[in-house]
């Protein structure tokens, strides 16, 4: 097939996003369209000629009774990608077959960080300067047997790893933070999350190890984002994480509360004390430390 500009697009949109829904790449490159069916057709001649894949399991929609295909890119895609860019980080790019039961938790993250991409691009103070994936490299420019990944093994006896969903610098003024982002689907109890993931990102800080996923940061510590459907959830996780290892990393926040306008400076965020917060303080030159 003749590869357009509106192709190149869609391509690297996935290797942005890592898994998309037809509506979501339509929001990202083509909100003017009505019913999306000239996009529908390009994807689908993507999808002919090996360039993206579609998932074998469509993604259940939340508040809906509907289901949407997910789509995902080919290692051919991504060598389309290099070579029109010029640009070899491309091959890095994950083209792994997404897990069927995360793919509500792909979407939703992915839905987290078009917020937050909106939230930047409407003010100039604050940059976000980097956004790494769970099961993205993070090293993509050497070689290949030198990557990895957020994923972080920190013991073997007894077994503690620290696994983020994805991973995000903010700049203001001169000084770069790290953020890890936590999206939760309401699947486990906050309890239940509390002695899962406390541990490892305590452990993560102690060791400052959030300067090898992000060397340019500034600071030698760094904020959990645990972003959850309902105020009850936060509150709840808020309370639980009180007794457990560091928990001044962890910010809590409602679904409900976070949108472009609120995301830096709102009083959205509850930490382990149970006061309310901004991530960025309004009056403050530097991201918050809680």
């Amino acid at each position: 097939m003749i590869v357009t500009e509106n192709d190149i697009q869609i391509l690297a949109l996935l290797a942005h996003y890592y898994v998309l829904t037809r509506e979501q790449i339509q929001r990202l490159c083509a909100p003017h369209l009505v019913s999306g069916r000239s996009l529908r057709r390009r994807i689908t001649k993507l999808r002919q000629a090996d360039y993206l894949f579609k998932h074998r399991v469509p993604v259940a929609l939340p508040g809906t009774n509907g289901a949407a295909p997910v789509y995902y890119l080919t290692k051919n895609g991504a060598e389309l990608l290099a070579s029109y860019h010029d640009d070899g980080t491309y091959l890095a790019t994950n083209t792994r077959n997404p897990r069927a039961d995360l793919l509500n938790h792909w979407i939703e993250i992915n839905n987290t960080r078009m917020m937050i991409e909106q939230a930047i691009a409407q003010q100039e103070e604050v940059v976000l300067e980097n956004w790494i994936n769970e099961w993205e490299t993070v090293n993509k420019s050497d070689h290949e047997k030198e990557h990895f990944y957020l994923q972080t093994k920190l013991s073997d006896n007894p077994p503690l790893s620290c696994s983020p969903d994805a991973g995000f610098v903010l700049s203001l003024r001169g000084h770069k933070k790290v953020f890890y982002l936590e999206q939760d689907l309401g699947t486990s109890s906050p309890k239940q999350i509390a002695a899962r993931k406390t541990k490892g990102y305590a452990e993560l800080a102690n060791r400052k190890l959030h300067r090898k996923h992000f060397p340019e940061t500034t600071l030698d510590n760094f904020t959990i984002l645990f972003i959850t459907p309902t105020a009850y959830r936060c509150q709840t996780m808020a309370e639980r994480i009180r007794t457990r290892p560091r928990p001044d990393l962890w910010l809590c926040i409602d679904q409900h509360d976070l949108t472009p306008e609120s995301f830096l400076y709102g009083q959205i965020t509850w930490n382990h004390k149970g006061e309310r917060g901004s991530i960025v303080k309004p009056v403050s030159t530097e991201v918050v430390t809680p």
